[in-house]
């Protein structure tokens, strides 16, 4: 029973990858869309060699833009994640990795790049409300949007919010439940509300060195006390 079972599950996915396939701007050799996965606006989407989309998912390319979501080759894009081009346009490079239920917003506009780890229940946001008036309700001033970048090697920890007009640098770390308002200078370690530097990667580094280098020594003076007892 369990082997029946698990060919009908094979043959609903080769069905489901099949349809996709014809539907879509683009999907690539190796590439899986769960059953349980949705994508709006289909012909405007783009998705890359060996990627998986989980089920849950929701991809809706409402934009006027040619290409409104585009994915690059081994992506990952977990249970639940939203990503929304809106007016804008979505970029993700390769071997990226998106936790459940986060959310891209792509009004002005979003581009990650390659080998990017966003964690779970994370918020990327392109748009705003004005609110600078008191005589008028904030849901009647209209919006802005600015662009989001999040450059390669970055890791993004769960439930951090990532703000629009931000530029976020390559081989940076923004820290679990951080709300990033600026830029992050790359190879940076930030954390907050709002997020500041905690510290460089490189410093990290050269502590780590430095405590590897104690322990090694500390192992072998105690391998001479040893010998010489």
């Amino acid at each position: 029973m369990s082997s029946f079972l698990s060919q009908l599950r094979n043959l609903g996915s080769t069905l489901g990858n099949a349809y996709w396939r014809k539907r879509l701007g683009h999907f690539g050799a190796g590439s899986s869309i769960n059953s349980g996965a949705h994508i709006e606006y289909p012909a405007k989407v783009r998705v890359g060699s060996d990627c998986q989309i989980s089920r849950n998912a929701l991809l809706r390319a409402n934009s006027k833009h040619e290409t409104a979501i585009a994915i690059g080759d081994a992506v990952n894009i977990k249970e639940n994640v939203l990503i929304n081009s809106n007016t804008g346009n979505i970029n993700i490079g390769d071997e990226c990795w998106i936790g459940p239920y986060t959310l891209i917003y792509g009004n002005g506009g979003v581009a990650i790049g390659n080998h990017v780890m966003i964690a779970s229940h994370c918020a990327i946001n392109t748009v705003s409300h004005h609110a600078s008036r008191l005589d008028i309700p904030m849901s009647k001033q209209g919006i802005y949007t600015a662009p989001v970048t999040i450059e390669d090697d970055v890791w993004i920890g769960i439930g951090a919010v990532i703000l629009q007009g931000v530029r976020i640098g390559t081989g940076s770390i923004i820290g679990a439940g951080a709300v990033v308002t600026r830029d992050v200078e790359a190879g940076t370690v930030v954390g907050g509300v709002p997020a500041c530097v905690i510290r460089h990667r490189e410093e990290q580094e050269h502590h780590e060195n430095e405590r590897s280098k104690k322990t090694k020594t500390n192992r072998r003076n105690n391998t001479h006390a040893i010998k010489y007892a």
